[in-house]
């Protein structure tokens, strides 16, 4: 069995996801998707000559490296506590949706999440529900604290 947790910074979608995997032997893999759309989103400076735009683009990105990291490094002290291997994986896209349904299309027999799911714009869109209809293997939503 192998299982992909799609990665924000819930801790009840990684303990999930850790729990599964060592129960069942499994392989574990772990998605963070990069949010490149910000870009697309905010549209164009029109405060011109001020760097608005770019400032912002800026610590949009410094933000992401960061989430990033952290995200990486607590799925991995939480997998190593628990005895299970746990692949890491970065991608970045505009659409991070099609990212986690395109990564799941690999093999995968259950794709782990949060509900809600907090990356980047995927926030202000509904990335479980586009999920769940594309997913190409079994789904498993957990409720993150809120």
């Amino acid at each position: 069995m192998r299982i992909l947790l799609a990665l924000d910074d819930s801790a009840q979608a990684m303990d999930a996801a850790v729990r599964l995997a060592s129960e069942r032997g499994a392989g574990l893999t772990a998605l963070f998707v990069l949010d490149t759309g910000w870009s697309v989103y905010i549209g164009s400076d029109f405060l011109l000559g001020s760097h608005a735009r770019g400032d912002f683009l800026e610590y949009t990105r410094d933000d992401e490296y960061s989430q990033e990291h952290k995200a990486l490094a607590e799925i991995k002290k939480r997998a190593q506590v628990a005895g299970v291997a746990c692949e890491v994986k970065t991608v970045a896209s505009r659409h991070i949706a099609d990212e986690i349904i395109k990564e799941a299309a690999q093999g995968y027999d259950l794709l782990v999440m949060a509900a809600p799911f907090r990356r980047g714009l995927e926030v202000m869109r509904d990335a479980p529900s586009a999920i769940l209809k594309a997913a190409p293997c079994d789904v498993l939503f957990v409720r993150g604290g809120e």
